[in-house]
């Protein structure tokens, strides 16, 4: 595939909001999303030229996206533990709360990103795919399983997330 500027830009234009909600599943926060983001930004302009056309491009920079984001999430656990991090931002006063797009807490959307977030790397994949609406067959390609077991596995973290969120909202 012949690569452009133009060529490239459309197509993170038309994939950018999929792309960045999977930031947002794989890190827990926002300079993590930014950072993951960038990385799949990277990943794509590097692997473009060699995209064959045997999938829909859409699905393919997905793919590479889900791939980008495990391999971010292996590198950066081996170089600290969130929980670190994470007290490090409470003792600095910096929030790490996920905010809607006008700002304001959001709490349903924040409970839903951390009991995806508990998911593991496939699981967190085929939700947020099936979240963003791509297809059995899309979802199939980039987890590299059966679109009948695509089937079998929503049902399985959809009962998954019904329980934790249940749980966590009754404490």
């Amino acid at each position: 595939m012949e690569i452009t500027k133009e060529k490239f830009t459309t197509l993170i234009n038309r994939n950018e909001d999929r792309l960045r909600h999977l930031c947002r599943v794989y890190t827990k926060r926002r300079a993590d999303e930014q950072d993951l983001f960038q990385e799949m930004l990277i990943e794509a302009w590097k692997s473009l030229p060699s995209f064959e056309g045997t999938a829909n491009v859409d699905t393919w920079l997905y793919r590479l996206a889900v791939n980008t984001a495990i391999s971010y999430i292996r590198k950066k656990e081996t170089r600290r533990n969130y929980h670190e991090a994470y007290r490090e931002d409470q003792k600095s006063g910096a929030p790490d709360i996920r905010r809607s797009h006008n700002g304001t807490e959001n709490e349903q959307l924040a409970e839903l990103y951390k009991a995806i977030g508990s998911l593991n790397a496939s699981e967190k994949a085929i939700i947020t795919m099936y979240l963003e609406d791509f297809s059995y067959a899309e979802i199939s390609y980039v987890v590299d399983i059966t679109e009948n077991y695509v089937g079998v596995k929503l049902n399985r973290i959809k009962k998954k997330l019904a329980k934790k969120v249940t749980t966590n909202g009754s404490e």
